[in-house]
């Protein structure tokens, strides 16, 4: 009977989740099956960026640099050291992330609003050109990329087919999903959406906002440097354009913003409409309007969505689907 109840709430995740297990063996193709990976890796993304951006509201524009982090430190450990498994140099780059998070959030969380954003994209515009200068190390604005490699190893994150990646970009987006439930309900989630509301009247209640911003900061860098880690080993390389720019930091916002900020499944959503649209109308469009055609109907969306959904696109099923009704601010319990 509790089975029967659960699955009558939760229809619509349950159709969800079976839909992405078929997905791979339904659709022979192996560009749609990479677009659906896409969507997986920045839904991920999105939920890190969520944890800082959506909860605690502070618009973080250092996304890439912590992605960024996360791909350079397993590509070159596995390219220049002797082929470290990407398993093990998860480690050093989640610590290097948390390490970076506390340099750019200890100063900038003195700021607020609108100033902390411009702050963070200081920052990244720094950690991007210090990523070109070195390039001896780095390789510079060309990056750095993998051999040809063949064959399936888990070990080293190779397969001669997308589908290994396909399920394992799944899994760990529902990994951050289930971490982001989890600081949502729990006591950080709680001092977030506090100070989110009214942060002196937090800070007067005992709450100390610095900390508070610091830790959501922290645990979001570590999620984007894993999730830098298991995407650059699909994508093959990593440079400064791709990983560190301006618009990978926008994207992984914008998935989280048009989906619903502050609500577990809004980066989900977000992804599920705006990577596909990306990527289809950059592909199929690419010749009108000098290539350009795909971002118009990228920008086009973004304003009807914040015209007419302010609360993102998760608010359509707020009477369908994934649970209660939001609290205030997009939150969800």
């Amino acid at each position: 009977m509790a089975i029967t109840k659960l699955a009558r709430k939760h229809w619509l995740l349950i159709a969800f989740l079976a839909l992405c297990f078929i997905y791979p063996f339904v659709i022979d193709s192996r560009y749609y099956t990479r677009v659906a990976m896409e969507v997986f890796f920045f839904a991920a993304m999105g939920n890190a960026w969520n944890i800082i951006g959506g909860y605690g509201r502070q618009t973080s524009w250092a996304s890439s640099t912590f992605v960024a982090v996360g791909a350079y430190t397993s590509i070159l450990l596995f390219v220049r050291y002797g082929g470290i498994s990407p398993w093990i140099s998860i480690l050093p780059a989640m610590g290097l992330a948390v390490l970076l998070a506390v340099i750019i959030g200890l100063p900038c969380f003195r700021m607020r609003g609108v100033y902390f954003a411009i702050a963070t994209i200081a920052c990244t515009t720094i950690f991007r050109q210090l990523l070109i200068y070195f390039e001896g190390f780095t390789g510079g604005s060309l990056g750095v990329a993998f051999m040809i490699r063949r064959g399936n190893s888990f070990w080293n994150l190779h397969f001669d087919s997308v589908v290994p990646f396909y399920f394992i970009a799944l899994a760990w987006l529902l990994i951050t999903v289930g971490i982001v439930t989890y600081i949502e309900r729990n006591r950080l989630g709680h001092y977030l959406r506090a100070i989110c509301d009214d942060q002196d009247a937090a800070e007067s209640l005992g709450i100390k906002s610095s900390r508070v911003k610091l830790t959501a900061f922290i645990i979001s860098a570590m999620l984007l440097s894993l999730t830098g880690v298991l995407y650059v080993f699909q994508l093959g390389f990593v440079d400064p354009n791709t990983f560190a720019s301006h618009n990978m930091s926008v994207r992984i916002a914008i998935v989280a913003i048009l989906g619903g900020m502050g609500n577990k499944w809004g980066p989900t959503v977000g992804a599920l409409v705006t990577i596909p649209l990306l990527e289809l109308s950059n592909a199929y469009l690419q010749h009108v309007g000098g290539g350009g055609a795909g971002w118009v109907m990228y920008g086009l969306l973004i304003v009807v969505i914040v015209l007419f959904k302010p609360n993102g696109i998760i608010s359509l099923f707020d009477n369908v689907s994934f649970g209660k009704k939001k609290l205030g601010g997009g939150a969800s319990v």
